[in-house]
C-alpha cells in the first residue's frame, strides 16, 4: 500500500499487516481490535512524520516505510549539519510526545460521550507513553541509540561512536531480561533482534575501520613519498566509504593535493561537498578558497573556527578581508588588529595590505578607524 501526504511518500509493507494481526490478536472484541489497530497505525505514522517533516523542512526528500516492528524514515543526509541530523532524529519522539499531550487533553476535557472514543484516547496515551520510552532506549536502531551516538560522536569523535555501540549492547541485554521477566515475550524478541543488529554494526564498523584506516595510511605514505597519483587514487576510493571520519580525512588530503597541483577549483568543490562540521585543517583551506571565489558568506561562517584551528597572521588577515568584502567594517578592523599582533605585521606591511581594493569600502568608516587606529 502506497500513498503520499504532505509531500512525503509512505509505503506500508506487507510485513506491517502481519505484525498488526499479531499485535491485536489478544483483543477480546472486534471493536477493541479496530481501536488497537488505529492506535498502532496513528502512533507510528505520527512518529515517522516527525522525522519526515523535519527532513523536508531542511530541503531533503524523506520517504516513510512502515513494516514489522515499526517504521523508518529515509532521506538524503548529504549537506546536513550534525545539529540538523540531531533535530530530525529528535522530532520523532517529540511529535509522539505532542500526540500524547493532545490525546490526554481531549481525554481530560470530557468532550466525548462515546465509550469507544474515550477508550481509544486512553489506549493512545498509554501505548505512546510506553513506546516513546522504549524508543528512547540508547540502542541502535531505536532513536535513543541514534541520539546517543550523535551526542557522543560530537563530544568524543570516533571513540564516542564505539561507546554508543557498547551502551547499545548493554541496553539490549537489559531490555531482553526486563521484558522476559515481566513475560512481555514479544518485546523481549524485538530487543533481541535490535541487540543482534547493534552487534552486527559493532563488528561491521570494526572491520570497516580497520580496512579503511590501513588504506588511508597508504594514501598518506604515498603523499609523503610525493607519489600523488597513487595517493589521489586511494583518497578518491575512500570518498565512497560510509565511514564518515575516513571520508572527511580523505577529502581533506585529496583537496590539499589538488591545491598543490594548481587546481583550486577542484579542491574548493571537493571541500564544499564535504561535511563541514567534521573538517579540521581542511576547513582553513576551504575558507581560503571560498575567499578566492568571493564566497565571503561561507568564509565568515567559519571565521572563528578556523582561527581556533590555526591562530596565525594569515588566518587573521583572511578573516579581516572577508568581513571587508561583506562591508562589515568593525569586524574587519578587529581582525586586522588581531593580525597586527603577529611578528609578520610591521607598520609598512599593514599599510601595504590596506592598499588592497577589498578595503576600499571600509577603511574610511569610523568603526574601522577606531579598531585600527593603534596599529600604525
Amino acid at each position: 500500500m502506497r500513498f503520499s501526504f504532505l509531500n512525503i511518500p509512505v509505503n506500508i509493507h506487507f510485513s506491517f499487516w502481519i505484525f498488526l494481526i499479531f499485535f491485536v490478536r489478544t483483543s477480546s472484541s472486534p471493536a477493541e481490535m479496530v481501536i488497537y489497530s488505529l492506535v498502532l497505525f496513528i502512533s507510528l505514522i505520527v512518529h515517522e512524520y516527525g522525522h519526515g517533516l523535519t527532513a523536508l523542512y531542511f530541503g531533503k526528500d524523506p520517504k516513510i516505510d512502515l513494516l514489522a516492528f515499526g517504521g523508518y524514515t529515509t532521506y538524503r543526509d548529504f549537506g546536513l549539519s550534525e545539529k540538523q541530523k540531531f533535530l530530525i532524529t529528535l522530532n520523532g519522539p517529540l511529535f509522539e510526545a505532542f500526540l500524547i499531550l493532545f490525546a490526554y487533553i481531549l481525554l481530560r476535557a470530557n468532550i466525548f460521550q462515546s465509550s469507544y472514543i474515550l477508550y481509544f484516547l486512553y489506549i493512545l496515551v498509554k501505548f505512546n507513553i510506553f513506546w516513546c520510552l522504549v524508543n528512547l532506549v540508547p540502542l541502535y536502531p531505536l532513536d535513543g541509540g541514534h541520539l546517543l551516538r550523535q551526542l557522543l560522536e560530537k563530544k568524543f569523535g570516533e571513540k564516542g561512536f564505539k561507546i554508543s555501540l557498547i551502551i547499545g549492547n548493554i541496553s539490549a541485554i537489559l531490555g531482553c531480561l526486563f521484558f522476559f521477566w515481566h513475560q512481555y515475550f514479544g518485546f523481549a524478541i524485538i530487543f533481541a533482534i535490535y541487540g543482534f543488529q547493534n552487534m552486527q554494526m559493532s563488528f561491521k564498523n570494526l572491520k570497516l575501520k580497520q580496512n579503511n584506516f590501513g588504506l588511508y595510511n597508504d594514501g598518506v605514505r604515498s603523499m609523503e613519498n610525493n607519489d600523488n597519483e597513487k595517493a589521489k587514487a586511494i583518497f578518491k576510493k575512500l570518498l565512497k566509504t560510509k565511514d564518515k571520519y575516513i571520508k572527511v580525512s580523505a577529502a581533506e588530503s585529496l583537496a590539499i593535493i589538488l591545491h598543490q597541483e594548481n587546481d583550486p577549483k577542484g579542491a574548493y568543490n571537493l571541500l564544499l561537498k564535504t561535511d563541514h562540521s567534521r573538517l579540521k585543517k581542511g576547513k582553513c583551506l576551504l575558507c581560503k578558497l571560498a575567499y578566492d571565489e568571493k564566497n565571503y558568506v561561507l568564509a565568515k561562517k567559519y571565521s572563528d573556527e578556523i582561527y581556533e584551528i590555526d591562530g596565525s597572521f594569515e588566518i587573521a588577515l583572511l578573516n579581516s578581508k572577508v568581513f571587508a568584502g561583506l562591508n562589515e567594517p568593525e569586524y574587519s578592523g578587529g581582525w586586522l588588529r588581531t593580525a597586527s599582533l603577529f611578528d609578520q605585521a610591521s607598520k609598512e606591511t599593514l599599510k601595504e595590505i590596506l592598499q588592497d581594493k577589498i578595503y576600499d569600502s571600509v577603511k574610511e568608516n569610523d568603526s574601522f578607524k577606531k579598531q585600527t587606529q593603534k596599529i600604525y
